[in-house]
């Protein structure tokens, strides 16, 4: 049975915006705008036709319709859209493209779910920075999620802004 979180978007970067940074999503995340950095996704990413995506990818499962250029690493299914464009290097167990799709780098497609996790980790460590890509999703060096009672990596209180004397001045 399908996990709900895969197709209900938790996170949307909407067409006329642009990230400059990490993101992590636990669920799915619609990209339709510019990202810049990189992507974790635990469920699905969509980049749709406008999206444009500065980064390396790692998700479930994926779908490319915009423009990727970084790796694109999924443990189940990618596929990529007419039009669609991956410049860089893909590891999916399944993976479907239409025609008008582009794809340059080295491309790895098991064909199998079984033992698709040790073959990701395999060819993201002979591509790409296995350091970000294979540690746990919301390791300790992320923020942790608001209201969740521990402490956040928000910065210290650096006192009165400047310009201001603060109290009794």
């Amino acid at each position: 049975m399908a996990d709900p979180r895969d197709s209900l978007v938790n996170s949307i970067i909407g067409a006329g915006s642009a990230v400059d940074g990490d993101i992590d999503v636990n669920g799915l995340l619609r990209i339709d705008g510019d990202v810049r950095g990189t992507v974790r996704v635990t469920g699905k990413i969509v980049v749709g036709a406008e999206g444009r995506v500065e980064a390396p990818i790692r998700a479930k499962s994926a779908i490319i319709g915009g423009t990727v250029k970084g790796d694109v690493y999924v443990s189940e299914r990618l596929r990529i859209l007419s039009g669609g464009v991956v410049i860089g290097n893909v590891f999916a167990p399944r993976f479907e493209a239409e025609e008008g799709t582009v794809v340059h780098g080295d491309i790895a497609v098991t064909g199998r779910l079984e033992g698709a996790d040790e073959e990701l980790s395999a060819f993201v460590r002979g591509h790409g920075d296995a350091r970000r890509f294979l540690c746990p999703f919301r390791d300790s060096g992320f923020a942790k999620p608001r209201g969740s009672g521990e402490p956040s990596r928000e910065a210290p209180d650096a006192g009165p802004a400047r310009g201001d004397k603060g109290p009794g001045a």
